[in-house]
């Protein structure tokens, strides 16, 4: 719709609103042709489209009567004849003709005020009548300004078209300065060289048309201008300029504003309000631009509609009016008030269509004429100053004052406009009236602070003190979640100003003060808030400014004591009934983990006490979440879960084997590791909270963590919203599913499958991650076809099932295992895998995968050093000869030891040497026996094998009862006489050869015969061919649907991943392609970008790629993040190339369809949505720069997306802590967005059903006996040579050639 057809909207009445005449009807077009008749002058074409609800008898009418006086005008409401307009148009027209000089000037008091000529119709200057209630100025009838700003842009067709009649001030606050401007009345003249070319009728309307330029935007008069565009511009604010006109009928103007009626005497303006910001002039030079490129009206000779024309007659049907504080009915009043908050939202429309790109390849220049979205102020400004009576009209007010101001202002505003803004928005923070405050502080938000206002930090203490009274009071329906965000935003300001500047918030005067407590004035009202506020969203964005507000002073190393209040704040919200607030607060401990290191300097213990009252949150959250039947409390605790395993992951094994000292502790005997009541939590988790009733798996209880700085049982305030706040995920998911489907096995199996993986990520990666390949690399990339010397596939193919050296397993149901038998690597640095030991010629390589991912191990069987294998001499098992050399006696210096053996009371003295050392062949004397030795060696070592205490091993035992000494003595001498006969047999017959024992060769190796061997021997070592492992381990049956599958599983991520689009927009870019074809930005955004992760080689990078390309078609490196749970891509635009058509179609391909993008816009205008088409980006991150180093955040997202956090709309954070933050956001925002995906599952559980549905498939269920053949003999090949007759020959395959059996031999 263009504006001229909007203007005419605005003109015309409305349909419920019914004028006082009759309708004629004759077509315009017999309108127009009576008018053309009695007017030879080329008109604009406002003028009939005014006339169009007119009939043409009431046109003649207004003709013939219009010197005919009639009842005065009532002073306070305007005029009430309708056709004011029709008759100024007459008037114009007929004083062409006559060729007479007509002197009308516009006076800037107000919004369209016009000054009028004495010679003008007596019908323009009535008074005393009233208005009907009816009439345009006052309509009985109004639309919500709420279904205006419905829609936040008007559709970009109509730019060309839309309202363009006002200058636009390219510099924004560059040009701003606190000097007090003023001006002389700018007269209208006409230049030399164009008056000479102008008729005398040109040129009176020319008069007519004539505005004085703001006082803001005087400076712009020296811009050029093309001979297209108008001159005419609003006035949008105050200069100090009077006009020297008589004043006219009442519109608001000086004179209008100090004659007020008698109630309103004392809210006179002071003088300097009065001068400064409800007065403007409106005089602007039209003689430098020829006849043929302006209007009529303008004095030359375009017809139609153009922005003079449009200009005049909308602010001359807005001049109707007269001043509407004057307005005696507060109903009335009230309905005008709101009527121009629907104006100004169209206007606020215009304005954001102006300057959009068409063809969105092209952004176009800063228009030359924008729409005064501050010329209604000076209404506004005094509807303020009103008394009760007029509270609705007020409220609106301020909504129109605080919509005006936190925009981004085109213009800047002068210092005296600034002066008295503050000083109302003072007044009003301050107000009696809780309704005032929540107007302002609900229109006021997110925006206001982040715009940078020259002094708009006065207002701080206001606000702070405004916000904690909305918290404060009982009434939901107060603009909660906009105090929270107003003291969110504040969170960071402290640290930046140390010492604050602003208006003191105890009284309404003008009292500056130096302000020291600001932050803490603010925490204590936003951890008053995480703890009582009673709306659920306004609760949520509490939580996240305290999880903000201590990162900022862990970055700036304050060791503010009330973190720790803060932090037992958010602990204790875990377990919040409700469980958005709840998920809140998980992701704020979740976010503290990247400042772990500044946790523990500022408390050693902190890190270490969080993850103790994790353990505790879930423990006591369990039992109840296992019998509720709702998906989002199970989600709950598996947040928990994975919340806990990212906090083990960034401490050190030996903090976590430290001992938990709870309460109790004292009277508790045996001490428990953090570590062991992680694995007891998880326990549970896996198999039921039934086990947490046997003390012995009883992790911890939150009584047993209660001390002076947390209090698990602090008292935090119920939510009092009408039903419960259940984010859009969890309805959805009620309505797609009844109540029995939720309980079925994979929904109640939530909390076991998280607990699983929680438990085998631990075992695989605690202590061993990063890697030495990188954050990138988590599991193995090794397959069963690498290094297989019977396969040469470079990758898994049905080949693999004819190996004889490969076989595939199940474990437990949950865990496949490959094993495959390699050659072993020779001649590698360092030994390889033997490291240099004697081993055998095959190793053994160990493929895992389970729930955490794909794990490869290779062993190698040790037989021992190498000078010990294969170097010694073959050992002589020959009887010592007495000739025969013995080596050096080591001991000869050992001390000897006399012992006593009685026996029968007959003392056998018996030397002994004393051994330290092991008795071995070479040390042994002839005289000595190796038993004897080594007993007394034994017993001197190990005195507790000693029999008898004291009594060596090697003394003789007592004499047996039985035997007589006389049976023990003839049994001696026995063996002495056979020890003499056969030594002297040996010496006698030394040198006979059948004496001589034949020497024994050395056994040499064999290779074993099977290629599965070594498999075979490492799983018995391991137990697993035991009986008592058959219920656990079992083989797969091998076909090409198991290769498939295990493709499709290798595949699957074992991280959560997530790929977010950053964005770079420059000052001035309005279209997609100037975006897309940036290849660097200013050096903030670099650096933001260089936080957000580390740059990859997209060339050999081995993690998550996000779509992204290893042939450099999509760039060479991009930033990158990874912890041992989460990958992040980020796809930055200006790390893609962008030189040919071809690759901003694959840039915007890949930009457009991720669902989350950041934009870091530095240009002065609001980032739009629809710059870059697509039907992904639900949420919107924009970053804006300020002037204060700090940065404002805007989030856009659809409504159905749940809260995430910590970043909010309209937050301000600090530079040092963006990237961290907003990384955090955007991965909290993906999460959101694909819990609203029906049946959505996590990787781990879409793991858990491929691997679950492998087992299902291809368990296969063989007795001991066929899986003993398989793994014992795998895969023998017998070869049959059958001699055939030429004859008999059968032609088959080679392949066939061979015959394969592969039962047991």
């Amino acid at each position: 719709m263009s504006f001229q057809t909007w203007m005419m909207l605005q003109i015309l009445p409305r349909q419920p609103r019914i004028r006082h005449f009759s309708q004629s009807e004759e077509t315009p077009s017999e309108v127009f042709d009576a008018l053309n008749e009695e007017q030879p002058l080329p008109r604009s074409s406002s003028t009939s489209d005014i006339l169009e609800p007119f009939t043409v008898e009431r046109v003649k009418a207004n003709r013939e009567d219009m010197t005919q006086k009639q009842n005065p005008l009532g002073s306070d409401n305007g005029s009430s004849n309708t056709n004011i307009p029709d008759l100024m148009d007459e008037f114009i027209a007929e004083r062409l003709r006559s060729g007479s000089a007509l002197n009308v000037t516009r006076r800037g008091s107000s919004p369209g005020s016009l000054e009028v000529p004495k010679d003008l119709p007596d019908i323009l200057n009535k008074q005393g009548q009233m208005r009907p209630v009816d009439d345009p100025g006052v309509p009985s009838e109004w639309t919500s300004p709420a279904s205006a700003g419905s829609s936040d842009l008007v559709s970009s067709d109509s730019h060309s078209d839309s309202f363009s009649a006002f200058q636009y001030d390219g510099h924004k606050f560059e040009n701003f300065g606190l000097c007090p401007e003023g001006g002389t009345t700018t007269s209208t003249e006409s230049d030399g060289g164009l008056g000479a070319q102008q008729s005398a009728e040109e040129q009176e309307v020319a008069s007519l048309t004539t505005l004085h330029i703001d006082s803001e935007t005087s400076s712009l008069n020296q811009q050029p201008l093309s001979a297209e565009v108008a001159t005419i511009t609003g006035s949008e604010s105050a200069s100090p300029i009077h006009s020297a006109v008589v004043s006219r009928s009442q519109t608001p103007s000086p004179a209008t504003l100090s004659a007020d009626h008698n109630e309103q005497k004392d809210l006179q303006l002071d003088e300097k309000l009065h001068h400064s910001v409800l007065q403007t002039p409106d005089d602007l030079e039209t003689s430098d631009f020829p006849s043929e490129c302006c209007s009529v009206m303008a004095g030359g000779t375009l017809t139609g509609w153009h922005a003079d024309v449009a200009t005049v007659m909308w602010r001359r049907m807005l001049g109707i009016l007269g001043d509407v504080n004057s307005i005696m009915d507060p109903e009335i009043h009230a309905q005008v008030f709101d009527y121009l908050c629907e104006l100004w939202q169209n206007l606020a429309k215009i304005r954001d269509n102006l300057g959009i790109s068409t063809d969105n390849m092209t952004s176009p220049s800063p228009p030359v004429l924008i729409p005064p979205l501050r010329i209604l102020t000076p209404w506004l400004f005094k509807a303020t100053m009103l008394s009760d009576k007029y509270k609705q009209g007020k409220l609106h007010a301020y909504k129109l004052i605080c919509n005006t101001m936190k925009r981004r202002q085109d213009v800047s505003p002068n210092r005296d406009f600034l002066t008295h803004f503050y000083n109302i928005m003072h007044c009003g923070l301050l107000h009696v009236d809780q309704d005032i405050v929540n107007t302002i502080i609900k229109h006021c938000s997110p925006q206001f602070f982040s715009l940078g206002l020259p002094g708009a930090t006065m207002l701080i203490m206001d606000f702070i003190v405004a916000a904690g009274r909305v918290a404060a009071s009982s009434f939901l329906n107060a603009p909660r979640v906009e105090a929270q965000v107003l003291l969110g935003s504040l969170v960071c300001f402290p640290n930046l100003y140390c010492e604050l500047p602003a208006l003191h918030p105890n009284t309404p005067d003008i009292v500056v003060s130096q302000f020291t407590e600001v932050k803490e004035l603010i925490i204590k009202t936003v951890l008053s808030s995480a703890r009582e506020e009673p709306s659920g969203p306004a609760r949520c964005v509490a939580l996240c400014s305290l999880g903000i507000w201590i990162c900022e002073e862990l970055v700036h190393e304050s060791h503010h004591p009330q973190i720790k209040e803060a932090l037992n704040v958010i602990c204790a919200s875990l377990k919040f009934p409700n469980k958005t607030v709840a998920h809140v607060a998980c992701s704020m401990l979740n976010m503290l983990i990247h400042y772990v290191n500044r946790l523990q300097v500022y408390q050693p213990d902190s890190a270490l006490k969080i993850i103790q009252i994790l353990i505790a949150t879930i423990t006591h959250l369990l039992p109840s979440t296992e019998a509720s039947s709702y998906e989002q409390d199970k989600r709950l605790v598996v947040s928990l879960l994975l919340c806990l395993l990212d906090w083990i992951m960034v401490l050190p094994l030996k903090t976590l084997l430290q001992p938990v000292h709870t309460a109790g502790s004292e009277n508790d005997k045996m001490e428990k590791s953090v570590l062991n009541c992680i694995y007891k939590v998880l326990h549970g988790c896996v198999y039921g909270s039934q086990c947490f009733s046997n003390p012995k798996y009883f992790p911890l209880s939150l009584s047993d963590l209660a001390s002076s700085d947390y209090d698990p049982f602090m008292h935090m305030e119920s939510l009092k919203e009408p039903e419960p706040l259940h984010s859009p995920d969890s309805e959805r998911s009620s309505k797609l599913q009844p109540v029995t489907e939720v309980k079925s096995h994979m929904q109640q199996g939530l909390i076991s499958v998280a607990a699983r993986i929680v438990i085998t990520h631990l075992v695989n990666h605690l202590g061993h991650y990063p890697m030495s390949g990188g954050p990138a690399m988590l599991t193995s990339q090794v397959c069963e076809n690498n290094d297989n010397p019977h396969s040469e596939s470079p990758e898994l193919s049905p080949d693999l099932f004819e190996n004889p050296n490969l076989q595939f397993f199940v474990l437990n149901n949950t865990t496949l295992v490959s094993c495959i038998q390699i050659r072993a690597e020779e001649n590698m640095p360092g030994g390889g895998l033997s490291a240099g030991l004697a081993s055998a010629n095959a190793n053994v390589r160990i493929i895992v995968r389970d729930l955490s991912g794909k794990y490869s191990w290779d062993s190698a069987i040790l037989y021992g050093p190498p000078p010990l294998c294969g170097l010694t001499e073959p050992t002589s098992h020959v009887l010592p000869l007495p000739h025969q050399e013995k080596p050096e006696d080591v001991s000869e210096m050992t001390p000897y030891t006399d012992d006593v053996c009685t026996k029968d009371g007959i003392a056998l003295p018996i030397k002994r040497r004393l051994r330290e050392t092991v008795p071995t062949w070479d040390t042994i004397r002839d005289d000595e026996d190796a038993l004897d030795e080594l007993l007394q060696y034994i017993g001197i070592t190990s005195p507790e094998c000693l029999q008898r205490t004291g009594v060596s091993l090697n003394i003789p035992a007592p004499q047996p009862v039985c035997v007589s000494e006389k049976q023990e003595n003839d049994v001696i001498n026995a063996i002495l006489k056979q020890h003499t006969e056969e030594r002297d047999f040996v010496e006698k017959h030394f040198s006979d050869l059948n004496m001589k024992a034949m020497e024994q060769d050395e056994p040499t190796p064999q290779k074993p015969y099977s290629a599965f061997y070594y498999c075979r021997l490492l799983l018995s070592i391991l137990g697993m061919n035991s009986w008592d492992k058959r219920r656990s381990f079992h083989l797969l049956k091998k076909n090409e649907k198991l290769l498939r599958e295990l493709k499709n599983l290798d595949s699957r991520q074992c991280r959560e991943t997530h790929k977010i689009a950053v964005f770079y927009v420059a000052e001035g870019q309005e279209d997609k392609h100037s975006i897309l074809t940036n290849t660097g930005g200013s050096q903030a955004y670099e650096d933001f970008v260089a936080g957000l992760g580390w740059e990859v080689d997209l060339t050999n990078h081995c993690g998550f790629l996000g779509g992204l390309q290893k042939n450099k078609s999509t760039g060479l490196t991009t930033p990158y993040f990874a912890t041992s749970t989460v990958e992040v891509m980020f796809h930055v635009s200006t790390r893609m190339p962008s030189e040919s058509d071809d690759s901003l179609t694959k840039k915007l391909r890949h930009l457009g369809n991720d669902e989350v993008h950041i934009v870091w816009s530095e240009h002065t205008r609001d980032y739009r949505r629809g710059i870059i088409p697509t039907e992904f980006g639900d949420v919107l991150i924009v970053i804006y720069p300020m002037k204060n180093f700090m940065f404002s955040i805007q989030i856009m997202k659809k409504p159905e997306v749940p809260f995430f956090g910590p970043l909010f709309d309209g937050a301000i954070v600090n530079g040092k802590i963006l990237p961290i933050m907003v990384r955090a956001t955007a991965i909290n925002a993906s999460r959101a967005l694909k819990s609203l995906i029906p049946l959505y599952q996590n990787f781990y559980e879409e793991r858990a059903r491929y691997l679950q549905t492998i087992v299902q498939h291809h368990l296969d269920p063989s007795t001991f006996e066929d899986y003993a053949a398989q793994v014992f003999v795998q895969h023998p090949v017998i070869i049959c040579h059958v001699k055939l007759a030429p004859t008999q020959r059968l032609r088959r395959p080679k392949s066939q050639q061979q015959r394969r059996w592969t039962g047991p031999i």
